[in-house]
Protein backbone atom coordinates (compact mmCIF):
# COMPACT_ATOMS: atom_id res chain seq x y z
CA UNK A 1 0.00 0.00 0.00
CA UNK A 2 1.44 3.31 -0.91
CA UNK A 3 2.84 5.87 2.42
CA UNK A 4 0.15 8.47 0.74
CA UNK A 5 -2.81 6.21 1.43
CA UNK A 6 -1.70 6.28 5.40
CA UNK A 7 -3.74 9.02 6.55
CA UNK A 8 -7.35 8.30 5.17
CA UNK A 9 -6.30 4.55 5.62
CA UNK A 10 -6.18 6.15 9.47
CA UNK A 11 -9.24 7.90 8.97
CA UNK A 12 -11.10 5.02 7.85
CA UNK A 13 -10.11 2.99 10.76
CA UNK A 14 -11.06 5.72 13.32
CA UNK A 15 -14.75 5.87 11.22
CA UNK A 16 -17.28 4.55 13.38
CA UNK A 17 -18.74 3.18 10.63
CA UNK A 18 -15.89 1.11 9.24
CA UNK A 19 -15.28 -0.32 12.22
CA UNK A 20 -19.00 -1.47 12.16
CA UNK A 21 -18.32 -2.10 8.92
CA UNK A 22 -15.17 -4.58 9.82
CA UNK A 23 -16.82 -5.98 12.57
CA UNK A 24 -19.88 -7.63 10.61
CA UNK A 25 -17.01 -8.32 8.02
CA UNK A 26 -14.91 -10.70 10.41
CA UNK A 27 -18.84 -11.87 11.21
CA UNK A 28 -19.48 -12.93 7.88
CA UNK A 29 -15.97 -15.05 7.64
CA UNK A 30 -16.30 -16.62 11.42
CA UNK A 31 -16.49 -20.33 11.42
CA UNK A 32 -14.52 -20.51 8.28
CA UNK A 33 -10.82 -22.47 9.31
CA UNK A 34 -8.68 -20.33 6.79
CA UNK A 35 -9.95 -17.17 8.16
CA UNK A 36 -7.35 -15.44 9.81
CA UNK A 37 -7.90 -11.56 10.71
CA UNK A 38 -3.93 -11.29 9.24
CA UNK A 39 -5.84 -12.54 6.01
CA UNK A 40 -8.23 -10.21 6.54
CA UNK A 41 -6.29 -7.28 6.10
CA UNK A 42 -5.54 -8.73 2.75
CA UNK A 43 -8.78 -8.23 1.45
CA UNK A 44 -8.08 -4.33 1.72
CA UNK A 45 -4.05 -4.63 0.79
CA UNK A 46 -4.75 -6.47 -2.65
CA UNK A 47 -8.01 -4.22 -3.40
CA UNK A 48 -5.52 -1.12 -2.64
CA UNK A 49 -2.67 -1.89 -4.55
CA UNK A 50 -1.99 0.72 -7.22
CA UNK A 51 -4.58 2.61 -5.76
CA UNK A 52 -5.14 6.35 -4.44
CA UNK A 53 -8.01 6.01 -1.39
CA UNK A 54 -10.00 8.67 -1.65
CA UNK A 55 -12.99 9.79 0.64
CA UNK A 56 -16.47 10.52 -1.45
CA UNK A 57 -19.21 11.44 0.58
CA UNK A 58 -19.62 8.99 3.55
CA UNK A 59 -17.49 6.20 1.84
CA UNK A 60 -14.29 5.25 0.56
CA UNK A 61 -13.31 4.58 -2.98
CA UNK A 62 -10.56 2.06 -3.33
CA UNK A 63 -10.79 1.11 -6.87
CA UNK A 64 -13.77 1.85 -8.69
CA UNK A 65 -13.70 -1.71 -9.54
CA UNK A 66 -15.24 -2.82 -6.72
CA UNK A 67 -17.73 -1.84 -4.39
CA UNK A 68 -17.07 1.22 -2.25
CA UNK A 69 -16.48 0.77 1.76
CA UNK A 70 -18.16 0.33 3.98
CA UNK A 71 -20.93 -0.69 1.95
CA UNK A 72 -23.64 -3.50 1.78
CA UNK A 73 -22.17 -3.88 -1.52
CA UNK A 74 -19.20 -4.65 -0.52
CA UNK A 75 -20.78 -7.56 1.85
CA UNK A 76 -22.57 -9.02 -1.17
CA UNK A 77 -19.39 -9.17 -3.11
CA UNK A 78 -17.44 -10.89 -0.15
CA UNK A 79 -21.01 -13.03 0.33
CA UNK A 80 -21.12 -14.30 -3.17
CA UNK A 81 -19.22 -17.62 -2.42
CA UNK A 82 -20.78 -21.30 -2.84
CA UNK A 83 -20.38 -22.52 1.21
CA UNK A 84 -22.00 -19.86 3.64
CA UNK A 85 -19.38 -21.57 5.91
CA UNK A 86 -16.31 -21.29 3.92
CA UNK A 87 -16.70 -17.73 2.56
CA UNK A 88 -13.05 -16.46 2.76
CA UNK A 89 -11.79 -19.71 1.31
CA UNK A 90 -14.66 -19.25 -1.41
CA UNK A 91 -13.39 -15.53 -1.89
CA UNK A 92 -9.55 -16.62 -1.80
CA UNK A 93 -10.37 -19.65 -4.65
CA UNK A 94 -12.65 -17.46 -6.40
CA UNK A 95 -15.68 -20.35 -5.93
CA UNK A 96 -18.90 -18.19 -6.67
CA UNK A 97 -22.63 -18.29 -6.75
CA UNK A 98 -22.55 -15.57 -8.93
CA UNK A 99 -19.78 -12.98 -10.07
CA UNK A 100 -18.82 -9.60 -8.98
CA UNK A 101 -20.27 -7.60 -11.36
CA UNK A 102 -22.55 -7.00 -14.16
CA UNK A 103 -22.52 -4.63 -17.34
CA UNK A 104 -25.92 -4.40 -18.76
CA UNK A 105 -26.45 -2.98 -22.31
CA UNK A 106 -29.74 -1.17 -21.55
CA UNK A 107 -29.93 -0.28 -25.21
CA UNK A 108 -28.01 -0.67 -28.92
CA UNK A 109 -29.11 2.75 -29.40
CA UNK A 110 -26.06 5.16 -29.98
CA UNK A 111 -26.01 8.64 -31.04
CA UNK A 112 -22.02 8.23 -31.62
CA UNK A 113 -20.70 6.19 -34.59
CA UNK A 114 -16.83 5.65 -32.46
CA UNK A 115 -14.03 3.85 -34.30
CA UNK A 116 -13.62 1.60 -31.49
CA UNK A 117 -17.20 0.03 -31.01
CA UNK A 118 -18.20 -3.00 -29.07
CA UNK A 119 -21.23 -3.08 -29.22
CA UNK A 120 -21.67 -4.49 -33.19
CA UNK A 121 -23.49 -6.88 -32.68
CA UNK A 122 -27.12 -7.28 -33.99
CA UNK A 123 -29.32 -9.84 -32.47
CA UNK A 124 -32.98 -8.55 -34.66
CA UNK A 125 -34.47 -8.84 -31.09
CA UNK A 126 -36.18 -5.79 -29.09
CA UNK A 127 -34.46 -4.99 -26.29
CA UNK A 128 -35.81 -5.74 -22.93
CA UNK A 129 -38.74 -3.53 -21.48
CA UNK A 130 -38.17 -1.74 -18.23
CA UNK A 131 -40.09 -4.25 -16.01
CA UNK A 132 -38.15 -6.92 -17.62
CA UNK A 133 -35.09 -5.10 -16.58
CA UNK A 134 -36.54 -4.38 -13.46
CA UNK A 135 -36.72 -8.24 -12.96
CA UNK A 136 -33.33 -9.22 -13.90
CA UNK A 137 -31.84 -7.22 -11.64
CA UNK A 138 -34.16 -8.02 -8.38
CA UNK A 139 -32.89 -11.51 -9.84
CA UNK A 140 -29.13 -10.65 -9.89
CA UNK A 141 -28.95 -8.87 -6.91
CA UNK A 142 -31.09 -12.34 -4.88
CA UNK A 143 -27.97 -14.37 -6.84
CA UNK A 144 -25.27 -11.73 -5.36
CA UNK A 145 -24.01 -9.75 -8.08
CA UNK A 146 -22.12 -6.28 -6.27
CA UNK A 147 -21.65 -4.26 -9.08
CA UNK A 148 -24.30 -3.49 -11.56
CA UNK A 149 -23.02 -1.01 -14.45
CA UNK A 150 -25.10 0.61 -17.35
CA UNK A 151 -24.00 0.90 -20.48
CA UNK A 152 -24.92 0.75 -24.04
CA UNK A 153 -25.10 1.85 -26.94
CA UNK A 154 -26.08 5.03 -24.89
CA UNK A 155 -28.07 4.69 -22.17
CA UNK A 156 -29.47 8.06 -21.91
CA UNK A 157 -31.28 7.06 -25.03
CA UNK A 158 -33.79 5.34 -22.66
CA UNK A 159 -36.08 7.77 -20.92
CA UNK A 160 -37.01 5.45 -18.48
CA UNK A 161 -33.21 5.05 -16.58
CA UNK A 162 -34.18 6.47 -13.47
CA UNK A 163 -36.68 3.88 -12.90
CA UNK A 164 -34.52 0.87 -13.93
CA UNK A 165 -31.64 2.46 -11.83
CA UNK A 166 -34.12 3.16 -8.86
CA UNK A 167 -34.85 -1.02 -8.99
CA UNK A 168 -31.00 -1.42 -7.99
CA UNK A 169 -31.42 -1.53 -3.76
CA UNK A 170 -28.34 -1.08 -1.56
CA UNK A 171 -26.99 -4.67 -2.12
CA UNK A 172 -25.56 -3.54 -5.23
CA UNK A 173 -23.13 -0.44 -6.51
CA UNK A 174 -24.25 1.68 -9.13
CA UNK A 175 -21.96 3.27 -12.75
CA UNK A 176 -23.32 4.43 -15.50
CA UNK A 177 -21.07 4.81 -19.21
CA UNK A 178 -22.66 7.35 -21.11
CA UNK A 179 -20.81 9.56 -24.04
CA UNK A 180 -22.10 12.73 -21.89
CA UNK A 181 -24.68 14.00 -24.88
CA UNK A 182 -27.89 14.52 -23.17
CA UNK A 183 -26.46 14.95 -19.56
CA UNK A 184 -28.20 17.76 -18.56
CA UNK A 185 -27.94 19.38 -15.21
CA UNK A 186 -31.96 18.08 -14.76
CA UNK A 187 -31.11 14.61 -16.03
CA UNK A 188 -27.62 13.95 -14.04
CA UNK A 189 -29.48 15.06 -10.93
CA UNK A 190 -32.30 12.71 -11.80
CA UNK A 191 -29.83 10.45 -11.98
CA UNK A 192 -28.15 10.97 -8.35
CA UNK A 193 -31.59 10.82 -6.61
CA UNK A 194 -32.35 7.60 -8.86
CA UNK A 195 -29.46 6.12 -6.40
CA UNK A 196 -26.56 6.04 -9.20
CA UNK A 197 -23.34 6.44 -7.64
CA UNK A 198 -20.37 6.54 -10.52
CA UNK A 199 -21.02 8.30 -13.55
CA UNK A 200 -18.23 7.24 -16.16
CA UNK A 201 -17.90 10.77 -18.94
CA UNK A 202 -16.22 9.04 -22.07
CA UNK A 203 -13.18 11.21 -23.55
CA UNK A 204 -10.74 9.45 -25.52
CA UNK A 205 -8.07 12.52 -25.69
CA UNK A 206 -7.73 15.51 -24.13
CA UNK A 207 -7.46 17.79 -27.11
CA UNK A 208 -10.92 18.38 -28.58
CA UNK A 209 -10.12 17.55 -32.50
CA UNK A 210 -9.03 14.20 -31.92
CA UNK A 211 -11.84 13.25 -29.48
CA UNK A 212 -14.45 14.89 -31.68
CA UNK A 213 -12.89 12.26 -34.91
CA UNK A 214 -12.89 9.34 -32.99
CA UNK A 215 -16.19 9.39 -31.41
CA UNK A 216 -17.25 10.81 -35.10
CA UNK A 217 -19.18 13.74 -34.10
CA UNK A 218 -18.15 17.58 -34.16
CA UNK A 219 -19.31 18.67 -30.46
CA UNK A 220 -18.31 14.92 -28.48
CA UNK A 221 -15.42 17.09 -26.26
CA UNK A 222 -17.80 19.63 -25.68
CA UNK A 223 -20.49 17.56 -24.58
CA UNK A 224 -18.43 15.07 -22.50
CA UNK A 225 -17.10 18.37 -20.48
CA UNK A 226 -20.84 19.78 -19.99
CA UNK A 227 -21.85 16.69 -18.97
CA UNK A 228 -18.58 16.16 -15.98
CA UNK A 229 -19.34 19.45 -14.79
CA UNK A 230 -23.42 18.67 -14.57
CA UNK A 231 -22.68 14.94 -13.08
CA UNK A 232 -19.87 17.09 -10.35
CA UNK A 233 -22.74 19.14 -10.01
CA UNK A 234 -25.44 16.83 -8.97
CA UNK A 235 -23.55 15.06 -6.54
CA UNK A 236 -22.45 12.09 -8.54
CA UNK A 237 -18.76 10.25 -7.73
CA UNK A 238 -17.23 11.42 -11.62
CA UNK A 239 -14.41 9.75 -13.71
CA UNK A 240 -12.67 10.26 -17.37
CA UNK A 241 -12.88 6.89 -19.25
CA UNK A 242 -10.56 7.06 -22.02
CA UNK A 243 -9.93 4.05 -24.85
CA UNK A 244 -6.56 5.01 -25.60
CA UNK A 245 -5.11 3.32 -29.12
CA UNK A 246 -1.66 2.42 -28.82
CA UNK A 247 -0.08 4.43 -31.35
CA UNK A 248 -1.48 7.56 -29.13
CA UNK A 249 0.02 6.59 -25.98
CA UNK A 250 2.30 9.06 -24.62
CA UNK A 251 3.69 10.17 -21.26
CA UNK A 252 2.55 13.62 -22.73
CA UNK A 253 -0.62 12.75 -23.74
CA UNK A 254 -1.90 11.01 -20.04
CA UNK A 255 0.08 13.74 -18.44
CA UNK A 256 -2.70 16.32 -20.66
CA UNK A 257 -5.57 14.04 -19.67
CA UNK A 258 -4.64 14.22 -16.15
CA UNK A 259 -4.47 17.71 -16.28
CA UNK A 260 -7.74 17.66 -17.96
CA UNK A 261 -9.32 15.68 -15.41
CA UNK A 262 -7.88 17.86 -12.52
CA UNK A 263 -9.10 21.09 -14.26
CA UNK A 264 -12.33 19.85 -14.38
CA UNK A 265 -12.60 18.44 -11.32
CA UNK A 266 -12.58 14.75 -11.95
CA UNK A 267 -12.66 12.00 -9.52
CA UNK A 268 -10.68 9.64 -11.29
CA UNK A 269 -9.22 8.74 -14.76
CA UNK A 270 -9.84 5.10 -15.85
CA UNK A 271 -7.91 4.15 -19.04
CA UNK A 272 -9.16 1.10 -21.27
CA UNK A 273 -6.89 -0.73 -23.36
CA UNK A 274 -8.74 -1.41 -26.85
CA UNK A 275 -9.94 -5.26 -27.11
CA UNK A 276 -10.12 -6.62 -30.86
CA UNK A 277 -14.18 -7.01 -30.97
CA UNK A 278 -16.99 -4.86 -32.44
CA UNK A 279 -15.63 -2.46 -35.09
CA UNK A 280 -12.28 -3.45 -34.24
CA UNK A 281 -11.94 -7.10 -35.00
CA UNK A 282 -10.86 -6.63 -38.22
CA UNK A 283 -8.13 -3.85 -38.22
CA UNK A 284 -5.41 -3.60 -40.94
CA UNK A 285 -3.14 -2.10 -38.02
CA UNK A 286 -2.94 -4.24 -35.36
CA UNK A 287 0.16 -2.90 -33.86
CA UNK A 288 -1.05 0.61 -34.07
CA UNK A 289 -4.23 -0.04 -32.18
CA UNK A 290 -4.06 -3.19 -29.18
CA UNK A 291 -1.41 -2.89 -26.33
CA UNK A 292 1.66 -5.37 -26.09
CA UNK A 293 3.05 -6.35 -22.48
CA UNK A 294 5.52 -3.13 -22.58
CA UNK A 295 2.10 -1.03 -23.14
CA UNK A 296 0.56 -2.77 -20.21
CA UNK A 297 3.81 -1.77 -18.40
CA UNK A 298 3.82 1.36 -18.76
CA UNK A 299 0.33 2.56 -18.40
CA UNK A 300 0.61 0.61 -15.35
CA UNK A 301 4.10 2.37 -14.05
CA UNK A 302 1.72 5.65 -14.70
CA UNK A 303 -1.04 4.87 -12.76
CA UNK A 304 1.53 3.77 -9.54
CA UNK A 305 3.43 6.99 -9.90
CA UNK A 306 0.87 9.46 -10.32
CA UNK A 307 -1.31 7.32 -7.44
CA UNK A 308 1.50 7.89 -5.23
CA UNK A 309 2.09 11.42 -5.83
CA UNK A 310 0.66 13.12 -2.30
CA UNK A 311 -0.93 15.90 -4.65
CA UNK A 312 -1.30 16.74 -8.05
CA UNK A 313 -3.51 14.60 -10.48
CA UNK A 314 -6.68 13.24 -9.82
CA UNK A 315 -6.85 9.27 -9.05
CA UNK A 316 -5.64 7.30 -12.19
CA UNK A 317 -6.89 3.55 -12.91
CA UNK A 318 -6.48 1.51 -15.60
CA UNK A 319 -8.44 -1.74 -16.82
CA UNK A 320 -4.82 -3.44 -18.08
CA UNK A 321 -3.54 -3.42 -14.38
CA UNK A 322 -6.80 -4.34 -12.69
CA UNK A 323 -8.03 -7.16 -14.83
CA UNK A 324 -4.00 -8.27 -15.17
CA UNK A 325 -2.06 -11.38 -13.68
CA UNK A 326 -0.56 -8.39 -10.70
CA UNK A 327 -4.44 -7.82 -9.27
CA UNK A 328 -8.15 -9.51 -10.21
CA UNK A 329 -7.26 -10.62 -13.49
CA UNK A 330 -9.16 -11.53 -16.24
CA UNK A 331 -12.84 -12.61 -14.94
CA UNK A 332 -14.80 -12.53 -17.52
CA UNK A 333 -17.26 -15.35 -16.82
CA UNK A 334 -16.69 -15.56 -13.26
CA UNK A 335 -15.81 -11.90 -11.80
CA UNK A 336 -17.57 -9.94 -14.62
CA UNK A 337 -20.14 -10.48 -16.57
CA UNK A 338 -22.38 -8.90 -19.28
CA UNK A 339 -25.92 -9.02 -20.65
CA UNK A 340 -27.09 -7.73 -23.95
CA UNK A 341 -29.57 -5.61 -25.15
CA UNK A 342 -32.17 -8.26 -26.09
CA UNK A 343 -31.39 -10.27 -21.90
CA UNK A 344 -28.74 -12.87 -23.11
CA UNK A 345 -25.70 -13.19 -20.98
CA UNK A 346 -21.98 -13.52 -22.18
CA UNK A 347 -18.76 -13.71 -20.11
CA UNK A 348 -17.82 -9.87 -20.79
CA UNK A 349 -18.86 -7.41 -23.55
CA UNK A 350 -16.28 -8.26 -25.82
CA UNK A 351 -16.93 -12.13 -25.95
CA UNK A 352 -20.36 -12.52 -27.99
CA UNK A 353 -21.15 -16.20 -26.87
CA UNK A 354 -24.47 -16.56 -25.27
CA UNK A 355 -25.06 -19.07 -22.65
CA UNK A 356 -29.15 -18.45 -22.10
CA UNK A 357 -31.18 -15.97 -22.14
CA UNK A 358 -32.12 -14.32 -18.62
CA UNK A 359 -35.95 -13.82 -18.81
CA UNK A 360 -36.90 -17.31 -21.00
CA UNK A 361 -34.86 -19.14 -18.81
CA UNK A 362 -34.17 -17.29 -15.48
CA UNK A 363 -30.84 -15.84 -14.07
CA UNK A 364 -29.76 -18.47 -11.60
CA UNK A 365 -29.39 -21.21 -13.98
CA UNK A 366 -27.98 -19.60 -17.36
CA UNK A 367 -25.04 -17.83 -14.62
CA UNK A 368 -24.43 -21.36 -13.23
CA UNK A 369 -23.86 -22.51 -16.69
CA UNK A 370 -21.56 -20.19 -17.70
CA UNK A 371 -19.88 -19.90 -14.50
CA UNK A 372 -19.05 -23.82 -14.15
CA UNK A 373 -17.52 -23.09 -17.56
CA UNK A 374 -15.53 -20.09 -17.32
CA UNK A 375 -13.53 -21.57 -14.30
CA UNK A 376 -11.38 -19.14 -12.27
CA UNK A 377 -9.97 -15.87 -13.41
CA UNK A 378 -7.18 -16.12 -15.88
CA UNK A 379 -3.74 -13.79 -15.69
CA UNK A 380 -4.66 -12.42 -19.57
CA UNK A 381 -7.37 -11.29 -21.42
CA UNK A 382 -9.68 -13.87 -22.24
CA UNK A 383 -11.07 -12.30 -25.13
CA UNK A 384 -8.00 -12.10 -27.32
CA UNK A 385 -7.54 -15.82 -26.72
CA UNK A 386 -10.72 -16.26 -28.25
CA UNK A 387 -11.07 -13.67 -30.60
CA UNK A 388 -9.23 -16.54 -33.16
CA UNK A 389 -11.68 -18.58 -32.79
CA UNK A 390 -14.99 -16.40 -33.78
CA UNK A 391 -13.16 -15.29 -37.05
CA UNK A 392 -15.76 -15.52 -39.89
CA UNK A 393 -18.80 -16.67 -37.72
CA UNK A 394 -22.03 -14.83 -37.19
CA UNK A 395 -21.84 -13.44 -33.63
CA UNK A 396 -22.93 -13.92 -30.67
CA UNK A 397 -23.04 -17.63 -30.64
CA UNK A 398 -25.65 -19.84 -29.34
CA UNK A 399 -25.23 -21.89 -26.39
CA UNK A 400 -24.14 -24.88 -26.92
CA UNK A 401 -21.56 -23.70 -29.46
CA UNK A 402 -20.45 -21.16 -26.35
CA UNK A 403 -20.00 -23.94 -24.06
CA UNK A 404 -17.75 -25.85 -26.48
CA UNK A 405 -16.08 -23.32 -27.55
CA UNK A 406 -14.92 -22.86 -23.88
CA UNK A 407 -14.23 -26.04 -22.81
CA UNK A 408 -10.52 -25.93 -22.84
CA UNK A 409 -10.22 -22.39 -21.94
CA UNK A 410 -10.01 -22.95 -17.68
CA UNK A 411 -7.23 -21.52 -15.67
CA UNK A 412 -4.69 -22.93 -13.44
CA UNK A 413 -3.00 -19.82 -12.02
CA UNK A 414 -4.43 -17.46 -9.30
CA UNK A 415 -3.99 -13.86 -10.24
CA UNK A 416 -2.56 -12.31 -7.46
CA UNK A 417 -5.49 -10.83 -5.18
CA UNK A 418 -6.86 -14.12 -4.61
CA UNK A 419 -3.16 -16.01 -4.25
CA UNK A 420 -2.17 -13.77 -1.72
CA UNK A 421 -5.70 -14.52 0.11
CA UNK A 422 -4.77 -18.27 0.24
Amino acid sequence: MFITNLPIVEEMFHDPKYQDFLLELARVFQGDPHYTERRARKILEGASRGERIIRFEDKYVISSFVPPVPSEAFLTFVKGGLDEKNLFTDLAHVRRKAPLSAHLCITDRCNYNCEHCGATYCTNRPELTEQEWKTVIADMQDLGIANIVFSGGEPLMRDDMERIIEAVDERSSTLLFTNGQGLTKDRAASLKEAGLFILAVSLDSPYPEEHNSFRRNPKAFDHAIEAIHNAKDAGLYTLISSVIFRKDLSRKRLDDLFKLGLVHGVHEVRIHQPIPRGALSDTENPDDIFFKPEDIQFVTDVQFEVNQAAEGYPKVSSFPYTEGPHKFGCGAGVLHSYISSSGDLWPCDFIPLSFGNLVEEGVEPVYRRMMEIAGTPRTGCWAKVLSKKFNGQPLPRPPAESIEMCSDCESTTFPQFFADLQ
